[in-house]
């Protein structure tokens, strides 16, 4: 999991810069759908498709057991918190998903710090 969350974070920069070019050409080629839809289209695709593509190409990482388990948590913490405003960009939230997005946004520093450490250590510990 450790290149897929490296790459996920990556993708977060990546989608920053390049966005307004893609967003350029899809008008160009009038893709259809609005710009708030489209920006998080290509966030999503940055964020989650290539990180995906790796992860399920990578080999099993080096963590193990337990750690393995909250690696999962981590990844899925990270991700949760990198996507929720694309995500609400497609889908109404109710109340109790707007205070664990409020939460989740509050330690989102922690969560990526947590999230980074934990990838280069299974990155580290990897053994083929």
């Amino acid at each position: 999991m450790g290149p897929a969350v490296l790459a996920s974070i990556a993708g977060v920069a990546v989608a920053e810069v390049f966005s307004p070019q893609i967003l350029q050409l899809l008008h160009n080629i009038n893709f259809g759908l609005p710009d708030g839809k489209s920006k998080a289209l290509i966030y999503l695709i940055f964020v989650v498709g290539f990180p995906m593509i790796l992860y399920f190409k990578s080999s099993r990482g080096g963590m193990f057991g337990l750690l393995r388990i909250a690696e999962a948590l981590l990844l899925s913490a990270l991700i949760t918190s990198l996507l929720a405003g694309s995500i609400a960009e497609w889908f109404s939230f109710d109340d109790l998903s707007r205070q664990i997005l409020s939460f989740i946004n509050a330690n989102l520093g922690i969560i990526m710090m947590v999230g980074i450490g934990t990838a280069y250590l299974d990155i580290l510990f990897y053994r083929s």
